[in-house]
């Protein structure tokens, strides 16, 4: 399958007093332009969409109008919150956005749910997609208190799924990862 991935947007962000509104729109819209070209089988938007946790209403524009030439596309949009995005912000709507083919994960699992898993299909059969939002160690303490820093926290989550590795899979994260040993499945 073919998808576009993109991550930190960070829309409403100020250059030294510059305002690169005008700029991020452009760019948006060249993304708008190419997913119609191309008819990626879904967009993946990982993480730092906004630049601020509390981003201003232009942001708020911003982001809204791109989101709403992307739904015309009816090319699934899989969201997930990054550090700088507020996940109690960027979940709103999540419902209504839901059914224009937007999904939003914002907040990591708790203790009954897991990570939100989207199957999309393309000529070959399925694809699983994991949204994994920015995880940090503080908001899974309770459930995981192995996750003592950042990388323990994922771990600790990751490894609570059931994913099935005979399947094709994607994972979409945002996170402070470190260079490591690959571990087998």
């Amino acid at each position: 399958m073919n998808f576009f991935h993109l991550s930190d947007l960070h829309i409403g962000k100020h250059l030294n007093g510059f305002n690169l509104a005008e700029n991020q729109e452009k760019v948006l819209s060249e993304i708008i332009s190419a997913a119609e070209k191309f008819r990626p089988g879904a967009i993946l938007i990982c993480g730092d969409i906004y630049d601020k946790n509390a981003p201003s209403g232009e942001a708020y524009d911003i982001f809204d109008r791109f989101l709403s030439a992307l739904s015309k596309t009816k090319i699934p949009v899989l969201i997930i919150a990054g550090n700088h995005d507020s996940p109690e912000r960027l979940k709103y709507a999540g419902g209504f956005l839901e059914q224009h083919n937007v999904i939003i994960s914002a907040l990591p699992p708790g203790n009954e749910d897991f990570l939100k898993k989207v199957t999309l299909f393309d000529p070959f059969g399925p694809v699983n997609f994991y949204l994994a939002p920015f995880i940090n160690p503080g908001r899974v303490r309770k459930i995981f208190p192995e996750g003592q820093d950042y990388e323990s926290a994922f771990r600790a989550v990751l490894e609570r799924e059931k994913i099935d590795f005979a399947e094709r899979n994607v994972l979409l994260a945002h996170q402070f990862f470190a260079a490591g040993e690959i571990l087998p499945p």
